[in-house]
């Protein structure tokens, strides 16, 4: 049962990523996550607020025409008020009728605050990508192109 409930968090997390429901991501991490993309980006982990996660992905993912993020083979290890949960994703993010896809495992660490769990720390293990690979550029280049605009 906890471990159902500890996929869930897992799988909002994403669903709030997809559907751009950023007081969703909020709600599921905690004061302070580490998160760490440098097996994608080459830069370290780092410890981010709620507030900096979601501004950090509000300048990328709106750039995209949409994004699906799948999720499976979830393993969850329970140890009191900690839990790991590993897990395979392919995420899909399109421009027009262009997609850029992203295979990886994930790591991410969640612990029990009051009858909550709460992500803590959020690990990507990048293992391949497919389609167009300049469609991040181009996404960061829509959400630049909408500020001028304002």
């Amino acid at each position: 049962m906890e471990g159902n409930k500890i996929i869930k968090v897992v799988n909002d997390l994403f669903k709030g990523a997809d559907s751009h429901n950023w007081e969703l991501i909020q709600s599921i991490l905690a004061p302070v996550v580490t998160l760490d993309y440098s097996s994608m980006n080459g830069f370290g982990p780092a410890d981010l607020s709620p507030m900096q996660i979601v501004a950090n992905w509000v300048a990328f993912l709106p750039g995209f025409d949409r994004t699906n993020h799948r999720l499976s083979a979830f393993r969850v290890q329970i140890n009191g008020k900690a839990a790991d949960v590993f897990y395979s994703t392919v995420a899909d993010h399109f421009i027009d009728d262009q997609v850029w896809s992203v295979t990886a495992n994930y790591h991410t660490k969640l612990a029990k605050h009051d009858d909550s769990w709460l992500i803590n720390y959020h690990k990507i293990d990048f293992e391949s990508q497919s389609g167009n690979v300049n469609l991040p550029k181009q996404a960061h280049q829509v959400i630049a192109d909408k500020k001028s605009k304002q």
